[in-house]
């Protein structure tokens, strides 16, 4: 099963957005313009991961991720800010990328904080097998 991704990101002109790459590399990635959009579409459906590209949108992104640790604290954050922004001024992301950066950077992070899931009921170690279902 693929990864879904939440990506909080503004509308601009200076950057192409993450979203088509992240999509180009198999991930399930929704796109939403606000804080308030992603808080009802979090309530609504499952994400493996939240990416605030808070320098599209013209803020620090501190008041969006406090809200979002609050309220979805088991789905890792990633905070993408501008270079004017200090990362160590108390955000509350799991991750935090200053711009400029790569894609492969943002994928490395990515794939860093996704939790890992059995592709079954399996799980196998050599001669070892544990039936994750029936303990």
């Amino acid at each position: 099963m693929t990864a879904k991704l939440l990506v909080i990101e503004g509308k601009r002109a200076e950057r192409a957005s993450f979203v088509g790459g992240l999509a180009k590399k198999g991930f399930r990635v929704v796109s939403v313009p606000s804080g308030n959009t992603a808080l009802t579409r979090l309530a609504n459906e499952p994400f493996d991961l939240i990416t605030v590209d808070a320098d599209s949108m013209r803020t620090s992104g501190k008041r969006i991720c406090q809200t979002l640790k609050e309220k979805f604290t088991e789905i890792p954050l990633i905070l993408i800010v501008g270079e004017n922004v200090d990362p160590k001024d108390g955000f509350e992301a799991d991750v935090i990328l200053v711009l400029p950066f790569t894609l492969q950077k943002l994928l490395n992070r990515i794939k860093v904080l996704l939790p890992v899931k059995p592709s079954n009921d399996m799980i196998k170690a050599g001669p070892i097998e544990l039936d994750v279902l029936h303990k």
